[in-house]
């Protein structure tokens, strides 16, 4: 091809597949034409590109055309087919808004790099992971401008995934480590650097701190001894050091006392790859006890024989009561020895151990593991940790955790029963299968959720609920999940709950959604989970459906306002019977012109009473039905009260104090002056009627603010309190209930109507307000009217 390559695209020559397919390509529709008029500085940048054995690509021009080498073309796989020329955005579409911020500023002149950086392609037609490091750097015109970015990669995905792997086999490994009954260490290199020390060695060398450390710096009392001395000579010859009862004065400071400390241990050589020893990993047993009493034995005794009699005898009581079973395995693997924790674990005695191989007594699922361990003891290996389960003589099974080494031709094992725990973890994965199996299973909708507000886990209900998998909502912020997108302003209300939750508080609120099923109303509960120590790690979120009970609740209040009616209707009734009588005596009498001017006049003012009473009784109906038409003006509240005051200390009892307590500067209400006056009035005496024998009397006032977000009754604004409080007999819930019932009074026939608090909870709903009863028994009585302030609201 460079033989015939046209004039103007001698960059191409020696450029490879990707130069060829350029030359044979037709430019003719594409936007840069044919390359022989391709600008200098693409030509010179391609030139570098295509001639590099490193994978580079380049994004010409504003729209970052993409060009790139041979070395590129397995990065793009199946795009490789409509990639060249293309932008880059539409080739690597599903990488691009991560790629982009990096292009960008590359086009804007500052050269970037990224290492190991994540992405999901799909170079070969199905997503997969990937990892890359490469930079951008700018390519610019002889002015300086920017026109391409020059992109040089490197796939990292096989590297990043190994040393995960790694990092994982290795925390495993420490994890087990961690859990030996021996003491474990591992040394690195010459210097002999402890790389990691499980919690039985700190304790061998008083807890100090020495991973990272080299042996001479972390112990400088084992260096004095000469311990790494015999670890330099097991480092270059490769040969393990077996030690058993070695002495160790533990020093863990300058000016500490010294503890003497016998020690069985292995300092094994780690050999590499390539034969050589890259470090020594160091295993045993603090014997000091055991030493010490052999020590005392020895010391107690002159006589040699009487010595290793005694000698014996201890031994053989350490061998009697440790709880560990104790034991040397011979080549064919027969115990020919144990001690008798054996027989307390398994119930096979010493004998019937030692009359056939212990791989007879093995579960049948464990026989492969337990032969590849012995090929490692036969090999010189010391067994730490391996787990077996062992027939008892009742023919069940106990797991066994061993610790093993090779000496003599012979394996020295000390074994420890770990059913019990064993058993405890698999109580566990039960105990939490169950209450998966409950969460699954409850019918309310109940959902778990990160402080962050992240979705976590929801049961099968409340996935129901919307028709959708645990996958479409896992990891969305909880109010932003199809339970409540379609609620408009649920998200930010339940947002708002949420943060109440994350305070610390439980939350409880009653809400109505939309849902695929249609308008359900829900008992939405928000409470905060802790962990054993007290700190709060989710929130929990449990909702119940009581749109059923709603519907029920609406229909027993119809009912009962349809009872409240004919109540009302049968009062209305008897009041206006009882009005009508004197009138329609006093027209029949001024009908009969034979009747005394005296008694007609009597008989006519006997009427026009019943009259003023019919249309005060028509007053207070309208007023508890809020047809009242009503004057609104701006009250002077504070003097409304004053005068009120004034004509109770005027009319009331002398036994009954009144007193008035209005807070200073009170704004103007909006309500009808005479109404109001009417309510006050009527407040006033039925709080006189409860006070038989004296009291006190209070007259308040007050401004108050409801904030919004509270919701009904009452809207977001600025109201005048007016408030009448009395010491007498007080309501008990009974009569508190039904106080504003039409015709309802405790005060008995023909002391009352019924209607005074029927009129005052009208004259208030039809404000904009409402009136609050709060009493008790004994406690007195305290009546609030809730009246909108002038101006607060149109």
């Amino acid at each position: 091809m460079d033989d015939i390559l046209a004039p103007g695209t001698e960059f191409l020559r020696g450029g490879g597949a990707v130069a060829r397919r350029i030359a044979r390509h037709d430019w003719s529709r594409h936007p840069l034409g044919p390359p022989q008029d391709w600008p200098p500085e693409l030509k010179t940048t391609l030139s570098i590109m295509l001639g590099s054995r490193f994978a580079m690509c380049v994004g010409w021009g504003p729209d970052l055309l993409l060009f790139y080498n041979d070395a590129y073309i397995p990065i793009l796989g199946i795009k490789d087919a409509g990639a060249l020329g293309e932008p880059i955005p539409v080739v690597w579409s599903e990488l691009w808004e991560d790629i982009r911020p990096l292009a960008e500023t590359a086009m804007s002149g500052t050269a970037t790099w990224r290492e190991d950086m994540y992405l999901r392609m799909e170079r070969l037609g199905f997503p997969e992971d990937t990892w890359w490091t490469f930079s951008y750097a700018p390519v610019r015109d002889p002015k300086g401008r920017v026109v391409a970015m020059l992109n040089i990669t490197h796939e990292t995905t096989r590297r990043v995934l190994s040393e995960r792997r790694l990092a994982d086999e290795n925390g495993r490994l420490a994890r087990m480590f961690e859990q030996a009954p021996t003491f474990m260490a591992m040394l690195r290199g010459p210097e002999h650097r402890f790389e990691f020390a499980n919690p039985a060695y700190r304790r061998v060398v008083g807890q100090r701190d020495v991973v990272g450390r080299t042996v001479a710096e972390a112990l400088p009392d084992a260096a004095a001894q000469g311990y790494v001395e015999v670890l330099d000579r097991v480092y270059r010859s490769g040969t393990p050091f077996i030690a058993h009862a070695a002495e160790f004065h533990e020093q863990p400071g300058p000016g500490a006392p010294v503890s003497l400390r016998y020690l069985d241990f292995v300092y094994q050589p780690i050999v590499e790859a390539d034969g050589q020893v890259g470090g020594i990993f160091v295993v045993g047993s603090d014997v000091t006890t055991r030493t010490q009493a052999e020590q005392a034995l020895r010391l107690l005794n002159e006589d040699l024989e009487r010595q290793v009699d005694a000698q014996a005898q201890e031994r053989s009581l350490t061998w009697q009561v440790t709880p560990d079973m104790l034991g040397v395995l011979n080549r064919e693997g027969v115990l020919e020895r144990t001690n008798p924790a054996w027989q307390r674990v398994l119930g096979w005695s010493a004998a019937e151990l030692a009359a056939r191989p212990a791989r007879e007594l093995l579960h049948p699922d464990d026989v492969d593991a337990a032969a590849a361990a012995r090929a490692r003891l036969h090999a010189g290996e010391p067994l730490l940790g391996f787990e077996c389960r062992m027939r008892t003589r009742a023919g069940d099974y106990r797991t066994l955790s061993w610790v093993a080494t090779p000496e003599g031709g012979k394996f020295y094992c000390s074994a420890r029963d770990v059913t019990g725990i064993r058993a405890a973890a698999a109580a566990l994965a039960d105990s939490q299968a169950r209450l998966r199996s409950l969460f699954e299973s409850s019918y309310q909708l109940q959902m778990l959720c990160a402080l962050d507000g992240t979705l976590q886990d929801a049961n099968r209900t409340a996935l129901d609920a919307v028709g959708v998998p645990l996958a479409a909502v896992a990891g969305l912020p909880f109010w932003e999940t199809p339970w409540f997108t379609a609620t408009p302003a649920m998200p930010a209300r339940v947002r708002a709950a949420f943060a109440r939750a994350v305070d610390g508080q439980a939350v409880r609120e009653e809400v109505t959604l939309q849902l695929p099923g249609g308008v359900r109303t829900c008992d939405l509960a928000l409470r905060p989970l802790y962990d054993a120590g007290g700190g709060m790690t989710a929130v929990v979120a449990e909702a119940i459906d009581i749109t059923e009970r709603r519907i029920a609740e609406d229909a027993l209040r119809q009912s009962q306002k349809l009872e409240a009616m004919g109540q009302l209707t049968g009062g209305v009734a008897h009041d206006f019977n009882n009005l009508l009588a004197p009138i329609m005596a006093a027209l029949e009498l001024a009908a009969d012109p034979d009747t005394k001017p005296e008694r007609r006049d009597r008989t006519i003012a006997v009427a026009q009473q019943s009259a003023d009473r019919a249309a005060v009784l028509v007053q207070r109906l309208l007023a508890f039905a809020r047809k009242q038409p009503l004057q609104a003006v701006e009250v002077d509240v504070d003097a409304l009260v004053e005068g009120i005051a004034q004509l109770m200390r005027s009319s009331f009892d002398p036994r009954i104090r009144i007193v008035v307590r209005n807070e200073p500067d009170l704004p103007p209400a909006r309500a009808d002056f005479n109404q109001l006056e009417m309510a006050l009035l009527n407040l006033g005496v039925n709080a006189r009627d409860a006070m038989p024998e004296g009291g006190t009397l209070t007259l308040s006032a007050r401004a108050a603010e409801v904030d919004a977000g509270i919701g009904p009754p009452l809207a977001p604004g600025r109201y005048l309190v007016v408030a009448v409080t009395d010491t007498g007999t007080g309501m008990d819930a009974n009569t508190r209930s039904r106080a504003i019932e039409p015709f309802f009074s405790t005060k008995g026939v023909g002391r009352g109507t019924g209607l005074g608090l029927s009129m005052a909870h009208g004259l208030a709903s039809q404000l904009g307000g409402l009136l609050h009863i709060d009493s008790a028994p004994g406690a007195g009585t305290m009546i609030e009217l809730w009246l909108p302030a002038a101006g607060a609201r149109k």
